[in-house]
């Protein structure tokens, strides 16, 4: 049996992006956000868009298009989701996830490495390439704690996390390092550049996770549903409520734009696909799946 779907894209939008998500009629592997009872990332790299996904065997897949799936043999634990960057200088990929052991593994070019680090139960990993080389990963760890991880070493940063929530990660421009975010302890926005974790002092949505894409230009762009049910975007610690609704127990994406612009894509509280280019939200009138969220790229 064959545990890949077909990927249905979105088309019709914008010319430059590429979005992904489970619908209620057409069932993507390419949708993932906490939460999410199984999923995947994937990536565009050159004239290739990779895959991450865990099968419904419960292994880890990795697929560059209909028809390429492969195993890897690399037992997943249930309702978490890889995560999936390009690595630079034509390096290939790096996946992580986390294990049926309940630790984080990274996969380069479909050779695995148990990292040894514990993960907190149904939490996923985020991962993103470093400019020089390498990779920098977030997450959960059994203690609650927000961990990175640079290159197989990781450091506990001491940041209490929202119980059952995973953190986004992003690559600064200008070789200024990462920036994440996630949901705290306190149910508040965190984000850490760097290591150095700072309180934006907004309220998120319980059993939710915020996305982050850093922007052509410089900072970045964060997106997440806030304690009102409302989409909130965050440009380098401003906040600003869209006044989208959103469904409750979903997490939105969000990708940079040439520009410095940037499109965020939500299930909203209606179940349908929203998109929202630069805070003007659009209704694609496509149907999603209860608890799900959607995975959005920009096309290079």
């Amino acid at each position: 049996m064959n545990p890949i779907r077909r990927i249905h894209p979105l088309a019709g939008i914008l010319a430059s992006l590429a979005v992904a998500l489970l619908a209620s009629s057409a069932v993507s592997p390419a949708a993932f956000a906490a939460r999410m009872p199984v999923g995947a990332s994937a990536l565009v790299s050159g004239d290739n868009a990779d895959i991450a996904f865990q099968a419904n065997t419960k292994i880890l897949w990795t697929s560059n298009g209909p028809g390429t799936g492969q195993s890897l043999g690399l037992g997943m634990e249930a309702g978490t989701s890889p995560a999936i960057t390009a690595l630079a200088f034509g390096a290939g990929y790096e996946a992580a996830f986390q294990a049926n052991t309940g630790h984080l593994w990274v996969v380069k070019n479909g050779v695995g490495q148990d990292l040894g680090l514990g993960m907190e139960t149904g939490t996923s990993p985020a991962i993103t390439a470093l400019p020089g080389g390498g990779y920098e990963a977030a997450f959960q760890a059994n203690t609650g704690h927000l961990w990175v991880v640079r290159d197989g070493v990781g450091q506990d940063l001491g940041l209490g996390m929202k119980t059952a929530t995973s953190p986004a990660i992003s690559t600064l421009a200008f070789g200024a390092g990462y920036e994440a975010a996630f949901q705290a302890n306190t149910g508040h926005l965190w984000v850490v550049e760097n290591g150095v974790g700072q309180d934006l002092g907004l309220g998120m949505k319980t059993a939710t996770s915020p996305a982050i894409a850093g922007l052509e230009l410089g900072g970045y762009e964060a997106a997440f549903q806030a304690n009102t049910g409302h989409l909130w975007v965050v440009q380098n610690g401003a906040g600003h409520d869209l006044g989208l609704g959103m469904k409750t127990a979903t997490s939105p994406a969000i990708t940079a734009l040439p520009g410095d612009g940037y499109e965020a894509a939500f299930q909203a509280n209606t179940g349908l696909l929203w998109v929202a280019p630069n805070g003007t939200g659009q209704n694609t009138g496509l149907g999603m799946l209860t608890a799900t969220g959607p995975a959005i790229s920009s096309l290079l």
